[in-house]
């Protein structure tokens, strides 16, 4: 009865911990949030997605994004999870002003995005809240607002096979 109450003791510390410090993330500015998550997705999670193809393929929900570098003029492909409506595409930017490849974006005015293997061209990028995007209720969107999230919009200029 000891042992068992001590495991229940120390789960609950360790749930109460973990709770503390994603409480601690989120008190911070999006583009501050996580860091050690943003790293292993820059450099496990979407390198592996892009040598598997799986960005822009028929069927994934993962698009390809390219974006020229503002200070490098390097060509770089992020994986994101875009959605096109009324001639326009929003893409959830977590970081904000932080997402480099939001600022890159927006530096330039333009990029191409690959989704369903079409070749989609896009202008006008602008930074929108979550409530802007008007992709979930006002509600649900506060907390991410709050948190700095915001979305990518742009126009959808052509779409090529």
């Amino acid at each position: 009865m000891l042992r068992k109450a001590l495991r229940l003791l120390v789960i609950g510390g360790a749930i109460g911990f973990a709770a503390n410090r994603v409480w601690k993330e989120l008190q911070k500015p999006a583009a501050d949030q996580f860091p050690w998550l943003r790293q292993r997705m820059n450099d496990t999670i979407n390198p592996w997605l892009m040598e598997h193809g799986i960005p822009g393929s028929a069927t994934a929900e993962i698009a390809c994004l390219e974006h020229v570098g503002r200070k490098s003029g390097t060509t770089y492909f992020t994986p994101v999870h875009p959605t096109i409506r009324d001639g326009e595409v929003l893409i959830p930017a977590p970081l904000g002003v932080g997402s480099q490849w939001a600022r890159n974006i927006l530096a330039t005015g333009r990029t191409r995005l690959q989704f369903h293997e079409l070749l989609h061209e896009l202008d006008r990028p602008e930074l929108i809240t979550v409530a802007e995007a008007g992709l979930v209720p006002p509600k649900v969107a506060d907390p991410f607002d709050h948190m700095g999230w915001r979305y990518l919009r742009m126009r959808l200029v052509a779409t090529v096979p």
